[in-house]
This record gives C-alpha cells, structure tokens and sequence, in this order.
C-alpha cells in the first residue's frame, strides 16, 4: 500500500494519500501508523483515496471499524474525511462510517478533495451538504 502522510501544523490536519489495492491489513496499518506518528495527537485526517482501490468486503469493513474502535487512542481524531472516485469505494466507505460511529469523531465521505479537506479543517458539528 503506497501511503505517504503530510502534516500541517498551521491547521492542525493530517493528510494520508494512499494508491493501489488496499485491504484489511492496509487499513490497520495505516491507522497505526498516523496514531504512532508524534505530530498525529488527536488531529483530523483526510484520507485520500482517489488514487486507490478498496480490495474488501462487508464484512472486512465491519472488521476494520471494530479495530479502529477498539485500538484508537485515548484522544481519536475528532474527525475524519474519507475521499473516493470510484462508486463501489464510496460505498464501502459509508458502510465504514455507519459502524465506525462514536461520539467522539465525526466521519465523512467524500467525492471532492478541497470539500473534504474544508470540513476536516472546520470546527461546526453540521455534516457536509449532499
């Protein structure tokens, strides 16, 4: 899974782009990743996957929300974006958000890169328009 992370302190947003067939694994990797890193500390994280495939199932996306809500930190990000170009992505995706929910972090999808990254950066409680 080709990932590379950027930081941005003057907004205090994560930005993980991610390419190629992602999995389950991938997934638990790239969580533990961003919690690991020094910089993260509870930031918002858009992960861009416009360039990516999902390589999973119902199932599997189960799975990977019961990790991230069993395995975040203490402080989880207070929220995250999701962006995809392809159908099936987006709704695998939204699966993910329906399981994944906690009050703690707001979860979005996305098809628009800038939206994403507009909402990540805001500080309101209202979703994004549809």
């Amino acid at each position: 899974m080709p990932c590379s992370m950027r930081f941005e302190p003057e907004t205090d947003l994560v930005i993980a782009t991610c390419s190629g067939s992602l999995n389950v694994n991938d997934a638990r990797m790239g969580a533990t990743v961003v919690w690991d890193h020094p910089e993260w500390s509870g930031k918002p994280v858009v992960w861009d996957f416009r360039s990516a495939q999902l390589d999973v199932r119902g199932p599997e996306v189960r799975e990977i929300a019961e990790y991230i809500l069993e395995h975040q930190p203490a402080i989880p990000p207070s929220r995250v974006a999701f962006v995809t170009a392809r159908d099936v992505d987006f709704g695998l995706v939204r699966m993910f958000q329906v399981v994944r929910q906690h009050p703690s972090t707001q979860v979005q999808v996305f098809r628009n890169y800038e939206e994403a990254v507009s909402w990540a950066r805001s500080t309101g409680t209202s979703p994004p328009p549809r």
